[in-house]
């Protein structure tokens, strides 16, 4: 298990190192154009809105890795120690059932876009390679979120 949470966790650091720099370099490009050239690279801002949904993924991939995601510790923070771990429980559950959702609902999403033989506005690539950026990454939070519930029940804490 110890194995598998490294793997995912360098795969998660590493996607969000690069989708950040190439996002960057892409839009640093295109306003270099703009102010130089006077002449927009439109490309740019189609690829890096498909960056920035595997970003945010990742990103919240790896807050939940840190225990960094969002919560409501103040009020937990008051209760005994075993209904903060049924709570946490509960909530990786939940967030478990959202991902899922995400994954579901992703799959429709590239599975009509290849139906309906979409393309992107300015590049004309397939739309589909934009839309697999949701169910892998709500695959990936999924299994960060079981890597998490698999640590709450082994080791009776929040995380693996």
């Amino acid at each position: 298990m110890k194995i598998l949470d490294k793997i995912v966790g360098k795969i998660e650091d590493y996607v969000c190192i690069i989708t950040l720099i190439v996002m960057l370099l892409l839009t640093f490009a295109n306003v270099l154009s703009r102010f130089v050239l006077h002449f927009s690279l439109s490309f740019t801002e189609e690829i890096v809105t498909g960056l920035f949904v595997i970003a945010s993924l990742s990103g919240t991939s790896v807050a939940v890795r840190n225990r960094s995601h969002l919560g409501l510790d103040f009020v937990i923070g008051f209760m005994p120690e075993k209904i903060q771990k049924v709570l946490a429980t509960a909530a990786t559950i939940l967030a478990l059932f959202m991902c899922g959702i995400l994954f579901v609902y992703g799959v429709l999403m590239v599975r009509q876009e290849i139906f309906l033989d979409q393309v992107s506005a300015t590049m004309q690539w397939p739309e589909w390679i934009y839309g697999m950026t949701v169910p892998v990454g709500a695959a990936v939070l999924i299994l960060r979120y079981l890597l998490t519930l698999a640590g709450q029940f082994v080791n009776g804490k929040e995380g693996s």
